[in-house]
């Protein structure tokens, strides 16, 4: 899980467009004018929150991932592979 997975997560729940993101600037800061936190310190919180997340299937691999997933298309936007515990 990188930092593109938390953008693009980002920019799906904040309806923000490519062009829009082209600005490198307009992720964190329409981040923080909508929520207050900076965008990095909201990363690292959503790396925590993401092993909360009920465990989905990959489409072609069948391995379990915890994932934040896009409520426009059928994908992951952010993931981690679920480990057994």
């Amino acid at each position: 899980m990188d930092i593109f997975d938390w953008e693009e997560l980002i920019a799906e729940t904040l309806d923000i467009s490519d062009e829009e993101r082209e600005n490198h600037d307009c992720l964190p800061e329409k981040f923080y004018d909508r929520f207050s936190i900076e965008f990095d310190t909201a990363f690292e919180l959503a790396q925590k929150l993401i092993l909360h997340t009920v465990p989905v299937e990959a489409g072609l691999s069948k391995k379990p991932y915890h994932a934040f997933v896009s409520l426009i298309a059928p994908v992951m936007l952010m993931k981690i592979e679920a480990k057994a515990r």
